[in-house]
């Protein structure tokens, strides 16, 4: 029995020897895959060592083509939440989640940023045989481990599935110094379907908002930077507020301390921390704490929209007086926080998304 399954083994191995691809073959099946599918969603782990020093960078981006001419590259978080990209249609945009304006950028500022990951993205690289021999080196030889097969090339490793010959891994090694090396492995994994459509729905919501986004640049914005103003303890600059949706909220806010809180539409990091809070707000007496929305980029039709769609239950400022708010009150980006005092004081000022403002904000209410 023992040699009859030593000899089915040797076959089942010969077979899969016999079907192993050669270098140029294996390179065609590879273009031929991404050939049929220019669409297709990559999401890359980039892991970064210094083999000596053990020093190891654990990074996700992403890309995706919008259609024939425009792209779409973007970093994401351990959650795998955008967090900034390159949208690339007639020009090349910067795009962040925590801001409502496109920054055009030149050629020189596409440099040591996420966007040369573009040479690391296989749908790019490997639409041509061409392509794909120049970005990775023509294999020297093709071995089949783990269901995968590994090309040696001179830069390093390239493995591909052994069903769809999609790219799964590239490994680069990068020559430092004589006594020690580092190197690149990018793992272009595949998600679960519902985590692919969520990403796939955050770069739509982006881009999408992106088209009535205020084009601006990095000299631009330099320009506009303020020295940060400290708030705390200061009134709350502003009287008679009306909400979109509950009309004026000087009753509403009366006796209460109010959280603002800045946002607009397609802020990923907005969407969340307004998440926490909401989860938060139960625990907590509703006489003494109230929820305001503050959108200063969007339209009223959008704002309505959303408002019906997610069933929103707590007044959202928008318009002119948003604008004016966010003017005075909101630095370094989206989403901005304030926690006022029901004698109008500014008691905390909390900048980006975080549950420590909630943390903060519950023993000064419980006080």
């Amino acid at each position: 029995m023992r040699i009859i399954t030593t000899l089915i083994g040797i076959l089942y191995c010969g077979i899969l020897l016999g079907q192993t691809p050669g270098p140029n073959e294996l390179y065609k099946k590879i273009v031929n895959y991404y050939q049929q599918n220019p669409y297709e969603l990559e999401i890359v782990r980039h892991v970064h060592k210094n083999v000596f020093r053990y020093d190891t960078t654990v990074y996700h981006f992403g890309y995706l083509a919008l259609n024939q001419d425009e792209f779409f590259i973007f970093a994401i978080d351990s959650t795998f939440s955008i967090t900034s990209g390159l949208l690339s249609s007639n020009g090349n945009y910067l795009l962040q989640a925590n801001s409502p304006e496109k920054i055009r950028l030149q050629k020189n500022e596409l440099d040591g940023t996420i966007y040369f990951r573009l040479n690391e993205i296989p749908a790019k690289q490997a639409s041509t045989l061409l392509k794909l021999v120049t970005r990775f080196n023509l294999s020297t030889s093709v071995v089949l481990q783990n269901d995968k097969y590994s090309a040696k090339t001179r830069q390093g490793y390239l493995e591909t599935d052994t069903s769809t010959f999609r790219i799964t891994k590239v490994t680069q090694t990068i020559p430092y110094k004589k006594d020690y090396y580092q190197y690149d492995e990018f793992h272009y994994i595949q998600l679960p379907d519902t985590i692919e459509k969520a990403i796939k729905e955050q770069v739509k919501v982006l881009t999408d908002a992106a088209k009535d986004f205020p084009v601006t640049t990095f000299k631009e914005l330099d320009k506009k930077q303020t020295p940060s103003e400290n708030f705390e303890a200061k009134s709350f600059a502003f009287k008679d507020l009306v909400s979109i949706n509950q009309g004026t909220l000087e009753t509403i806010m009366k006796d209460k301390y109010v959280i603002f809180d800045f946002f607009y539409l397609s802020c990923m990091p907005c969407h969340k921390m307004t998440g926490y809070i909401l989860d938060w707000l139960p625990a907590m007496d509703s006489s003494k704490v109230i929820l305001v929305g503050v959108n200063p980029a969007d339209s009223e039709f959008n704002m309505k929209a959303e408002i019906e769609n997610r069933k929103i239950n707590y007044p959202i400022i928008i318009g002119t007086q948003a604008k004016e708010l966010a003017k005075k009150y909101v630095q370094g980006g989206f989403p901005n926080l304030l926690l006022v005092s029901p004698d109008g004081i500014i008691l905390d000022h909390h900048i980006g998304m975080s549950k420590s403002f909630l943390t903060k904000a519950e023993k000064i209410i419980s006080q």
